[in-house]
């Protein structure tokens, strides 16, 4: 069999077929960079054009001041910048609003050794704007024109520091006696605020659970208007891991009349204490008492009343920093016995 191939189509190879398609591709790639490149020169042109325009602004230039002490105020608010409305060209605004303008600087002037107070006159101030500024700038307006106030003292008064709350301590363990240093501090405030104040409480801790003993500062919380020299005061929480001790002790009586005399049953409890291990050794049973009080009722002889069926036990003596305990039992019956 013979084929007949005069008019097959010549086959193209997929590499030229290739070639043919990247020329419009490179052709676009081409005119959107040099669109870019116009857009970038106009944008840089119209900026350098917009640096040599005048324009208003309003610029903020922060006011510092002396160290003013506790016991002193002033008898006007003291502005913490001055507002300044100007014209001047683009690029000079820019580099205010990048680079900044220095603080004005005021010190705190003294008559005769005493504190007077803080005083920049309209020209002192309108002498210190202009020092910050270009020499193209022109100055609208200058608010505050000026600075003026005028010290005076304030009422003094000695007040004792108080926690304000006690720290949250881990399962387990107990916070010790705390110790504040200072104890007490010295606070400024007019007479009338001075009065309504007895003691300055600490904000609260800001560590969230305490496992062991810590040492740490603190806020004070001063109220509007009341200053101190210091802020801030040492706390120490001495933390302790809780052990448990137990002793079984007799009930005693109190209050019983003359000719009376009342039989708790039982007549012994147990009681369960829950301390520090520092003190584990420090509490014998001697130091710690408990009794039931005679009920009310039979003194008084009052037959109408009900006397109550059990008497509650009540730890009636233990030192003073035990702070946890539990009786087994916490209540009684009893026998009252008549001796003549």
């Amino acid at each position: 069999m013979r084929l007949d191939l005069k008019n097959s189509p010549p086959r193209v190879p997929l590499s030229a077929r290739k070639l043919n398609s990247s020329p419009p591709k490179r052709r676009r790639s081409r005119e959107l960079f040099i669109f870019l490149v116009f857009v970038l020169l106009s944008a840089t042109f119209w900026f350098v054009q917009s640096l040599q325009r005048r324009f208003t602004y309003t610029l903020h230039i922060p006011v510092v001041y002396d160290s003013i002490p506790p016991e002193v105020g002033m008898q006007t608010k003291l502005p913490e910048y001055i507002e300044v409305s100007l014209e001047d060209e683009g690029g000079h605004l820019l580099e205010y609003t990048t680079r900044g303008l220095a603080p004005i600087r005021l010190r705190l002037q003294r008559d005769h050794q005493v504190i007077a107070g803080f005083s920049l006159s309209a020209s002192a101030l309108s002498g210190e704007v202009r020092s910050r500024l270009a020499t193209s700038a022109r100055v609208i307006s200058i608010s505050p024109a000026s600075v003026n106030a005028t010290a005076y003292r304030r009422h003094r008064k000695v007040l004792p520091i108080t926690l304000g709350s006690l720290p949250q301590v881990a399962t387990g363990y107990a916070i010790g006696d705390i110790e504040l240093t200072p104890t007490e501090i010295t606070v400024f405030a007019s007479g009338k605020a001075l009065d309504t104040l007895t003691t300055i409480l600490t904000a609260p801790f800001e560590e969230h659970v305490l496992k062991a003993t810590t040492t740490t500062k603190v806020r004070l919380l001063l109220p509007d208007g009341v200053y101190a020299s210091t802020n801030v005061v040492q706390v120490h929480v001495p933390v302790e891991q809780l052990t448990e001790q137990t002793f079984t002790l007799p009930v005693e009586v109190t209050g019983a009349p003359e000719g009376f005399v009342l039989l708790p049953l039982p007549r012994v409890a147990t009681i369960q204490l829950t301390l520090p291990r520092s003190r584990y050794k420090d509490i014998k049973p001697e130091e710690l008492k408990i009794a039931v009080a005679y009920p009310d009722l039979v003194t008084a002889g009052n037959a109408s009343g009900e006397t109550p069926r059990q008497l509650p036990i009540t730890l009636v003596q233990k030192p003073d920093w035990l702070k946890h305990y539990r009786l087994t039992p916490d209540r009684v019956q009893y026998v009252i016995e008549e001796r003549k």
